[in-house]
């Protein structure tokens, strides 16, 4: 109820602005086949979307596509300007999408549909394996330079049935070689996906992730994503689809030891840096919301370049319980080259949050987007990215919260630190800029691949 209110509410607010005669739509849905060849889509639910105008200073605006009707609907109005937009969930599968040069003149409306790119994509989960199994392998042909996500579905978590216990279950990808696909060598480490408890409304997709670059692959070749228990003999099931295109076959290890192909394909999604984008600085594994890192006006996370240019950041993070929501507030994002105290890159940009709010807490995002050539970058080069609130007396002073808790008027929030076993070992965050943690922010950060340019 809280939520369908809440939208019901923003609803509201974005129809006053799309009134306004200087103000521009853009807005869509985020839709993907149900699978390849099929007529029917799937929705994109829970996508953040940040939309930036080009200029130093600008500030974005947020939206997260719907899970209620209508699912994967995206609604971002604004000025008149040439915005660069970004679509990504790092705590889920789907590939980060990135649109630049998105011209739009007072009073357009632009009403458009996107799909994102995967190397394999099946959501299918009208049938399943009706017995368990300790290993699967769905085959797939890369498209790009190196794995990034993978995304799947279980019919059951083979722990508790519907109860609410799970289990971790170990993602890794293996190149075709001799043999069958359990004889295949592994590409590079393998992914953790924590607690995977499938139990009735539970029945979550799962995911787990990578840095460019720590599974790489070459586009045409076969490879096959390997799922199986963290514990020894643990078993399971998945949904999937009868098919008898044998390009891209699941191999299975049943729980009695017996295997073999079996002329179907997982319910699951294969993402890569096929699209000239980059993600030096992922979200790897997809549970969120653990640990606070601590509560300041900045922070500040280095991390090695890859590519050469900035398209976006997004931060997860909290805001203090006598603070206004963080969707209404925001914080300045600052590129410095060679780490926290140097020279600023590059053009600054306001990050707007996005997320959740229960009247006394608030937690979600932070995001933001760049144009191509807005911060240039150079491969293999460290850089800090900032983050200093610039809330103030002014736009703090005088909240009172639902519990009647009036503000401190002190600006800050409270980002997350990355979930172990993720880390990042090029890197490390900063307090106030300054003060170096033994952790990491838990954010994303995707890059242009090639020499910026951008339409002026």
């Amino acid at each position: 109820m809280i939520s369908l209110v809440a939208n019901v509410v923003i609803l509201c607010q974005l129809i006053v602005l799309a009134s306004v005669p200087d103000h521009v739509v853009l807005k869509g849905r985020l839709m993907a086949a149900r699978y390849a060849g099929s007529s029917e889509e799937v929705a994109m639910t829970a996508v953040y979307c940040f939309a930036s105008s080009a200029g130093t200073g600008s500030q974005a605006i947020g939206f997260r596509t719907w899970e209620t009707h209508p699912v994967g609907w995206y609604y971002l109005p604004g000025g008149a300007g040439n915005y660069s937009i970004i679509f990504s969930n790092p705590a889920g599968f789907m590939r980060p999408i990135v649109l630049t040069n998105q011209f739009v003149k007072p009073g357009d409306v632009v009403d458009r549909k996107l799909s994102p790119v995967f190397d394999y994509g099946d959501f299918y989960e009208g049938a399943w394996d009706t017995k368990a199994a300790t290993d699967y392998y769905q085959t797939f042909i890369a498209r790009g330079t190196s794995i990034t996500q993978v995304g799947f579905k279980l019919a059951t978590d083979g722990v508790d049935g519907a109860g609410p216990r799970g289990q971790n279950i170990l993602i890794s990808i293996h190149e075709k070689g001799k043999g069958t696909p359990d004889k295949w060598k592994q590409v590079g480490p393998a992914a953790v996906v924590l607690d995977v408890d499938c139990g009735g409304p539970k029945n979550y997709w799962w995911s787990g992730g990578w840095d460019s670059g720590q599974i790489p692959t070459e586009p045409g070749k076969t490879y096959a994503v390997h799922l199986k228990a963290e514990t020894k003999g643990g078993s399971f099931q998945v949904f999937w689809r009868a098919d008898e295109d044998k390009m891209s076959d699941c191999y299975r290890i049943g729980q009695d030891g017996k295997a073999g192909w079996q002329g179907h394909k997982m319910c699951m999604a294969v993402g890569s840096d096929c699209d000239g984008l980059l993600i030096p600085y992922n979200k790897r594994v997809q549970k969120k919301f653990v640990e606070f890192a601590g509560f300041d006006k900045s922070w500040s996370q280095t991390y090695v370049a890859q590519g050469r240019g900035l398209a976006s950041v997004i931060l997860y993070a909290a805001t203090s319980g006598v603070q206004p929501s963080i969707m209404k507030q925001r914080v300045r994002v600052s590129v410095r080259q060679g780490g926290p105290g140097g020279e600023i890159v590059g053009t600054e940009k306001i990050a707007i949050g996005n997320g959740n709010y229960t009247g006394d807490a608030s937690w979600g995002v932070f995001g933001v987007s760049f144009a191509p050539g807005e911060v240039p970058l150079e491969p293999g080069k460290t850089y800090a990215v900032e983050f200093e609130s610039i809330e103030n007396y002014d736009t703090l002073h005088g909240f009172v919260n639902i519990k009647g808790m009036v503000s401190d008027d002190k600006p800050g929030f409270n980002p997350y630190r990355k979930v172990p076993p993720d880390d990042y070992k090029r890197g490390t965050a900063y307090r106030k800029c300054t003060d170096k943690q033994p952790f990491d922010l838990d954010m994303q950060i995707v890059e242009y691949r090639s020499e910026p340019r951008n339409s002026r």
